[in-house]
């Protein structure tokens, strides 16, 4: 009879001829522990961990780094959802001019900031202009629903299908105009840092 292997003897068998390439190993951990200390610094704002991990390897060590770094920075660039979020982008040019040093990150990241809340403010703009426009259909609907079942029926305007669907396409190419701006940006940075586009 055949002699039963187990399992491990038959993967260690077909996989001996493959060795790990040290190289792109230690350069993917390179790379992580630059989007983790990118990643911190988005988070707490702490300068040190972003400037040391950076700081003090040799020259492919420290592209590899600064590589992992710039690829959560630049994807963090993105159009607000609300204020709050305008103080990540300030926090963003911050961490590319430590990054980056000497490239006019944090005067980039100074007008990045201002044309996202130009963003904001301009979809504000418009939901107040088309809620205003949509009133008075909303009030006309409204009083036939409640003609119509004897009893007021009370209706939000996020309820109305026309309001929703004029909304949604006046925001996707307001998204789409700033969206432009915000693929410009990045960019600019990848440029600045020397980077091939993605």
């Amino acid at each position: 009879m055949g002699e039963i292997r187990s399992a491990i003897d038959i993967a260690l068998e077909k996989t001996a001829h493959i060795e790990g390439d040290k190289t792109s190993s230690e350069n993917r951990e390179l790379k992580n522990a630059g989007k983790r200390a990118a990643s911190e610094f988005l988070e707490t704002e702490n300068p040190e961990t972003l400037a040391k991990s950076l700081a003090g390897k040799g020259s492919e060590q420290s592209r590899m780094i600064l590589e992992g770094a710039l690829s959560i920075l630049i994807a963090a660039v993105k159009l607000p959802a609300s204020d709050a979020d305008l103080a990540r982008s300030d926090r963003i040019g911050a961490a590319l001019e430590i990054a980056l040093p000497g490239r006019g990150m944090q005067q980039l990241f100074a007008q990045v900031a201002q044309i996202l809340k130009q963003y904001l403010d301009e979809r504000s703009n418009l939901r107040g202009a088309l809620e205003q426009q949509f009133a008075p259909k909303l009030k006309a609907k409204q009083q036939e629903l409640s003609r119509r079942y004897g009893q007021n029926v009370p209706m939000d305007i996020n309820q109305d299908p026309e309001f929703v669907s004029a909304y949604s396409k006046s925001a996707r190419m307001l998204e789409q105009k700033y969206g432009a701006i915000v693929d410009e940006i990045r960019f600019r940075v990848r440029e600045a840092a020397g980077m091939p586009e993605e």
